[in-house]
């Protein structure tokens, strides 16, 4: 699957994503390893200069996690064809950006007021029968 359609496969962008994916489950696994071994009373002693067990443990097992994922077919496979697909997308410009967004900005005041004063007209309501 090197060249489907005459598109060259993403396989570098692909795996740069598995590397940060890899750093960003390397982070959460260290707070989560440091905070178990914290309620466990376990003491996080430096394995290397600065590295403490927890760093070293959580960047392992994420290494470890990519490679494993990486290396299953249908993974890489799923992985390079939504690649492929975000290639193809045409994404909005500036402009159509900046304007749904004032869109959705104006939608969402005018609703939180209309609920508002659904809300104001069913307060007092309550409080004329109760």
């Amino acid at each position: 699957m090197d060249n489907v359609g005459g598109v060259d496969q993403p396989k570098r962008v692909v795996a740069i994503f598995y590397v940060l994916a890899a750093i960003a489950l390397g982070i959460f696994l260290e707070k989560v390893l440091e905070l178990s071994l914290g309620y466990a009373g376990v003491n996080d002693f430096a394995v290397f200069s600065d590295w403490t067990l927890s760093t070293v443990a959580g960047f392992a097992l994420a290494i470890a996690t990519a490679v494993v994922v990486w290396r299953i077919p249908k993974t890489q496979q799923v992985s390079l064809e939504v690649a492929l697909e975000l290639r193809r997308v045409t994404w909005p410009t500036m402009r159509e950006t900046r304007a749904a967004t004032v869109a959705v900005i104006v939608a969402s005041a005018v609703a939180a007021v209309i609920l508002g004063l659904f809300d104001l007209v069913w307060s007092w309501l309550s409080s004329k029968i109760y």
